[in-house]
């Protein structure tokens, strides 16, 4: 009787530790899950708590195996069957995490709004002499806090813009909550209302990747039959008449900037022209001003600072620009220009206790975009509110 408690207790707590352990390898392989993890306090938690429960029941078993065999039975025989109820609730709990990760993550509720998408493998063809995008990033579509007028208004501001803009890029954090079908709807029908056919093209961000969300990132705006130069639908480069726009996978730091994606960078700008305007696009940036938050600082990154910027630099690129922090900031480090522009809906962020050295302008409490008009002789940049109207302009020259 005794053995056959040890091996109930014993193989239990093994397959409760196999699922959790199953589990939890899904969710690190996701996108943005290792950040999460590393930058958002309450679900590191949640991790380290999934984490306990499935190792706990092993524990036990061990611990059974000693009380059973030196105490007594009745003590022996109940801490086996505590062993074991432990197990099945850590096993129910990691095959009811997968249904609904699963089942949430890859719901699609009906066809798909058709919507203009920048092709990669395309890129964005000059118009009259010149190639002009427009940037903004952290709309928060599905958050109750976002601003739907201030995001409706700077989407209808690219829409009229004049002369007309060739393209919108959104850097990330399109939704609130990237596994949640319903704010991707939401999203794809309001910039097919509002962008009059502009063609768009939203990067990942943090939120977007929660958890597993990555799924419905790809069906609404990188679809099977989109290439790209490097085979991920994450980071890229592209073509935009004198200068090359490159995507960057930077969720909620340097986490997602691994191995491969560091090697494809370097190629890639190595077998640039020399002197051919570069621009960057990221969603978490490298400086920037900020603030500090349950005792992490969201300001001048350390990890993306220290892992992208060395690369950057050494290539000369001419403009990096991010979202991630809910500004609008100018900044320049080491002959590189960067720029923050997370001001498209998302509950702004409070007056930086930290501006960052390499700070140029900053506007908090302001809701935006950027322009970048691209020819051969530079960049011209130029920060507008919700409205349009001009707040702060600078001029690239081309690097030839």
């Amino acid at each position: 009787m005794r053995a056959r408690i040890r091996t109930i207790s014993i193989w239990a707590g093994g397959l409760a530790a196999i699922a959790m352990a199953a589990f939890l390898c899904f969710a690190f392989t996701r996108q943005g899950t290792l950040g999460l993890a590393r930058w958002n306090g309450d679900w590191r938690l949640i991790f380290i708590g999934l984490a306990a429960l499935g190792a706990l029941p092993i524990v036990l078993s061990i611990v059974v195996r000693l009380v059973i065999r030196d105490d007594s039975r009745k003590p022996g025989k109940a801490f086996a069957w505590t062993a074991t109820a432990i197990a099945a609730l850590a096993i129910v709990a990691s095959a009811g995490l997968f249904y609904y990760v699963l089942s949430t993550s890859r719901a699609i509720a009906g066809p798909i709004t058709a919507l203009s998408l920048v092709d990669p493998s395309v890129g964005i063809p000059e118009s009259g002499g010149a190639v002009r995008v427009s940037i903004s990033s952290d709309p928060h579509w599905g958050a109750e806090t976002s601003d739907a007028g201030a995001r409706s208004a700077i989407l209808r501001g690219v829409a009229q813009a004049k002369p007309r803009r060739d393209a919108l890029f959104i850097l990330g954090d399109n939704v609130e909550r990237g596994m949640d079908d319903e704010p991707w709807r939401l999203e794809i029908a309001e910039l097919a209302a509002d962008l009059g056919g502009i063609p768009v093209r939203p990067l990942l961000g943090n939120h977007d990747g929660v958890i597993d969300g990555e799924y419905h990132f790809k069906r609404y705006f990188m679809p099977s039959s989109m290439k790209t130069d490097s085979g991920s639908p994450f980071y890229y480069s592209m073509s935009a008449g004198p200068a090359t726009i490159i995507v960057l996978n930077l969720l909620w730091g340097a986490e997602s900037f691994d191995g491969a994606q560091r090697a494809w960078l370097e190629r890639t700008l190595g077998a640039l022209p020399e002197g051919r305007q570069v621009v960057v696009l990221s969603h978490c940036f490298l400086y920037a001003s900020g603030y500090v938050s349950n005792g992490m600082p969201w300001y001048d990154h350390f990890g993306t600072i220290k892992e992208v910027g060395p690369i950057l630099e050494r290539h000369k690129v001419d403009l990096v620009v991010s979202g991630h922090n809910h500004y609008l900031e100018l900044l320049r480090n080491n002959g590189v220009t960067y720029a923050i522009v997370g001001g498209m809906g998302g509950v702004l962020d409070p007056e930086p206790t930290h501006v960052s050295p390499a700070s140029l302008w900053i506007r908090q409490g302001v809701f935006g975009r950027l322009d970048l008009d691209i020819d051969e002789t530079g960049i011209a940049m130029t920060f507008r509110d919700r409205g349009g109207a001009p707040l702060r302009e600078e001029f690239l020259p081309s690097r030839r």
